[in-house]
């Protein structure tokens, strides 16, 4: 079963539509449609549709996505330093701006889950290590907007994540309905805000990001390394949603990933003494000077 069919209303439909301006483009799109859709209509999306993800699957990916969501303004700062006209960067100052408030709405939606904010602001300031797969996500859109061309970044960022986005928003307010009774769960205007803001928004940034990106990626080698970052942006997101969600599935109370839990527990019970090598402790200043006085009566 199809989560978010692409006949629905939403950014799945820049991925169909024709984009008559630049040929190469619908190229593009082609080459990301199974990514795209293994993003919008695979497992993770298809557990949050149906309420198949335990609570605390749930409050995991939401936990672990945040510090992602807190600097994803950050990311489109850096592209914005390599703008050349106006519309680019008019288009991302008002991305900027926009994705600065969704930061406080992703806040909004862990309350509604039960997530205190301070421990999504602390994983965003670094006081505990992110799932490997999240982490690289995030790495990567740094360095994709800081290293690569305006129109990698573009298509990798406001392209693709929000474009998917505009798509996996669809997906959780339909979601929403099947944890609204759960225990622990509180799905109000609040917890909502973030998805449905990502659904309207993200249905004409990413069309809007396309004009960047064709205007911007004149030459064939550029085009191709375009469509690589593209898609690697979908295939990280996706993969960090499904760690972080896979990851916290088990029904511990604590917001910490079992299988980190199990391996801290291991070192625990086998946790030996240190053996330290036996060496000999000696006075190094003390065998220079008797190999110097050897050497004197030698």
């Amino acid at each position: 079963m199809s989560a978010t069919p692409a006949n629905s209303k939403g950014a799945a439909h820049v991925l169909h539509e024709r984009t008559p301006e630049y040929p190469w483009i619908n190229d593009l799109k082609d080459y990301l449609k199974s990514d795209w859709q293994e993003l919008v209509d695979g497992e993770f999306v298809t557990g949050v549709v149906h309420g198949t993800w335990s609570v605390q699957a749930m409050r995991g990916w939401i936990l672990q996505l945040y510090p992602f969501i807190h600097a994803f303004p950050k990311f489109l700062a850096e592209a914005l330093l390599k703008v050349e006209d106006e519309h680019a960067r008019s288009f991302l100052i008002d991305n900027i701006r926009v994705e600065k408030a969704h930061a406080e709405h992703w806040l909004w939606m862990g309350e509604g889950f039960g997530i205190e904010p301070r421990e999504m602001l602390g994983l965003a300031e670094g006081e505990r290590l992110l799932l490997r797969d999240v982490q690289s996500l995030s790495d990567w859109l740094w360095f994709i907007n800081a290293k690569g061309s305006l129109a990698e970044a573009v298509a990798a960022t406001s392209f693709a994540i929000e474009g998917a986005a505009g798509d996996l928003s669809l997906a959780l307010l339909k979601g929403f309905d099947a944890y609204r009774s759960r225990e622990g769960v509180t799905i109000n205007p609040r917890t909502t805000k973030w998805a449905r803001n990502h659904a309207k928004y993200d249905d004409e940034h990413p069309r809007v990001a396309l004009q960047v990106v064709g205007r911007y990626a004149t030459q064939e080698r550029v085009r191709m390394k375009v469509m690589a970052a593209a898609r690697r942006s979908l295939q990280l997101l996706n993969l960090a949603l499904l760690s972080a969600a896979r990851a916290f599935s088990g029904e511990t109370q604590i917001l910490v990933p079992r299988a980190i839990m199990a391996r801290a527990g291991e070192r625990r019970r086998s946790q030996q003494p240190i053996a330290f090598p036996d060496r000999r402790i000696v006075d190094r200043r003390k065998m220079a000077a008797s190999a110097k006085e050897l050497r004197r009566h030698g």
